[in-house]
């Protein structure tokens, strides 16, 4: 049975509320053990939750605050596509934004299974790296 376009939008809020406050276990929480995340679509994807964990790591070791939010969340059956934005402050205190869209595929119980991400990583990756 597929969720409802309100179970997904949840889910959803969950994932970014992981983001924005650096919390590696609640970002974990929200997939599924066997889930696979293209973030950035493109980039070599990251499967399980060992993975998820690191690439997690790796993004929170470079900001020292976040947030992050959906815009607008189109659901249909087990998928949302999420437009969303979000700020940052590097641990080199230089501001960044960032801007993309979000496809998500859930299971049953609400948890991510797959999530393509498309923003642009070259411009965050920049503004970190001054």
């Amino acid at each position: 049975m597929p969720l409802s376009p309100k179970q997904m939008s949840d889910a959803v809020d969950r994932y970014f509320a992981a983001w924005s406050s650096l919390d590696p276990s609640a970002y974990v929480a929200c997939f599924d053990e066997h889930a696979v995340v293209h973030d950035p679509y493109g980039s070599t994807p990251h499967k399980g939750a060992s993975a998820l964990r690191e690439f997690f790591g790796v993004i929170a070791h470079a900001i020292q605050d976040v947030s992050i939010q959906a815009d607008s969340v189109y659901a249909a059956s087990n998928r949302a596509a999420v437009v969303f934005q979000g700020k940052a402050i590097g641990k080199n205190l230089k501001p960044v934004e960032v801007a993309g869209i979000d496809v998500f595929e859930f299971n049953e119980a609400g948890r991510i299974t797959a999530l393509w991400a498309y923003w642009d990583p070259a411009a965050v990756l920049a503004k970190l790296r001054q």
